[in-house]
């Protein structure tokens, strides 16, 4: 369906004939692949991060004493998940032990198969993997813990990864400025997705927290696909010299 997407943008630069090239491409970015790139890139570490800090605000929710009536009338308060500081220190800390393994093989892989599939594997494997959190919450805090670690795995591609994508995509003159403005996207997550998280928590449970953030990505991440440079070079008008910029 992404294609059909592309093929849509591409028809809408051409309808105006009498405007110039120039003056087409100053508001056609999705021509300038580049472009493209670091925007999807934007939005992968946006997710990032707010996968990353989500656990940090929902632990608050699901270790504070609720209101909870007993059989026999009697109202108690007690927490859904009555978890010591050690532990709660475990499930916060788990995620970044898988993190810091796959910080190397995060490259070698992107160098392998793509940046831009790894990329979109890590973030997207991680996104979904979130989605089971609340139920093996529920089921067990090990089973939290082994998932976190995974992700943990998932996401520790994303930043070694990513070089390789500037590497093939940015210009040298523009490659500090494309990859500065992706990573800021770590930054928007983590200011955006902080306040977000406590109004989800309020409202809908914390739960709800896990199930918006995991859902986000899964809408776009076809496109890291869609980006690979292979896939790009034998789009119309983009020569594989191009895609290699």
């Amino acid at each position: 369906m992404h294609e059909n997407f592309w093929d849509l943008m591409e028809m809408n630069c051409d309808v105006n004939t009498e405007q110039s090239k120039d003056h087409q491409m100053s508001w056609c970015f999705w021509r300038r692949r580049r472009l493209v790139v670091a925007l999807l890139a934007f939005f992968g570490f946006f997710n990032v991060y707010a996968l990353r800090v989500n656990l940090s605000v929902a632990v608050v929710a699901m270790t504070e004493p609720v209101e909870t009536k007993l059989e026999n009338g009697t109202i108690v308060y007690i927490p859904e998940f009555d978890w010591s500081s050690q532990t709660k220190g475990l499930v916060l800390s788990s995620f970044f032990y898988g993190y810091l393994i796959t910080q190397l093989p995060g490259g070698w892989l992107a160098a392998k198969i793509g940046g831009n599939r790894v990329f979109a594997i890590g973030i997207g494997a991680t996104s979904l993997l979130t989605l089971f959190t609340p139920p093996l919450a529920h089921t067990s805090t090990a089973l939290l813990i082994a998932v976190r670690v995974v992700e943990g795995l998932f996401e520790g591609v994303t930043y070694p990864c990513i070089h390789a994508v500037w590497s093939r995509w940015a210009p040298s003159s523009e490659r500090a400025r494309l990859a500065t403005f992706a990573f800021s996207g770590s930054y928007a997550g983590t200011v955006v997705s902080m306040p977000i998280c406590s109004l989800l928590a309020h409202y809908t449970g914390w739960p709800g927290i896990f199930y918006v953030f995991g859902e986000y990505y899964p809408w776009f991440w076809p496109f890291g696909f869609d980006m690979d440079d292979n896939m790009v070079a034998r789009r119309k008008g983009i020569s594989r010299e191009r895609s290699s910029h």
